[in-house]
């Protein structure tokens, strides 16, 4: 019985430090608390992070860019009336030369003319008063003489005022004019009376 004693004491011993040995791993294993964290201040107020640290400011936004201005639509250009053409004035018909006679001379005074107008019909005497001597024979229209001879032809333009025109006869030709001359009613195209006012 003596040597239980001392045994069981041991024993209890070991129990005990086994015990506390235990019990100090088991608190220096334990984590130390971590320190509460502070909530972020609202953005825009003055706070800090838990850490004495400031709160970040919120990222400043970029301006938006103004809207472009439209470009004011052209206007249409007026349009300009189309330009009209200046009104000429009719040409006045010539005065319709029926039954007249007329006497002149050429340019050069070279050959007189003599010549009657009867209706359409046209008569005309030409001469130097030498040895030249042609007639001719023709119609007007329109204000246009286109006569005809043996040895030459005649052509001019007649008002009942003169007569403008050119007679070519034998190879020659002149420019003449005539003027209205006084004949017998009726005697525009007699040979006599214009061979008269030709010689005169």
């Amino acid at each position: 019985m003596r040597t239980r004693g001392p045994l069981l004491t041991l024993l209890a011993v070991l129990a005990v430090g086994v015990a506390v040995f235990a019990v100090n791993t088991v608190v220096a294993g334990a984590p130390a608390d971590e320190p509460a964290v502070a909530t972020t201040a609202p953005s825009g107020s003055a706070g800090s992070d838990g850490y004495g640290a400031p709160a970040e400011a919120p990222a400043a936004q970029a301006p938006r860019a103004a809207p472009r201005a439209q470009a004011a639509p052209e206007a249409a250009a007026p349009q300009q009336a189309p330009q009209q053409a200046p009104q000429q004035a009719p040409e006045q018909a010539a005065p319709t030369v029926s039954d007249a006679t007329f006497a002149g001379r050429s340019a050069g005074n070279e050959v007189t003319v003599a010549m009657g107008v009867d209706g359409d019909k046209v008569v005309a005497y030409v001469c130097d008063g030498e040895q030249l001597e042609s007639w001719f024979e023709g119609t007007v229209t329109g204000g246009k003489l286109q006569l005809s001879g043996v040895d030459g032809d005649l052509t001019a333009d007649v008002t009942d005022r003169a007569v403008f025109g050119t007679v070519a006869v034998g190879g020659r030709s002149w420019p003449f004019s005539a003027q209205p001359a006084d004949a017998p009613t009726g005697s525009a195209t007699d040979r006599t009376v214009l061979k008269t006012l030709g010689t005169a």
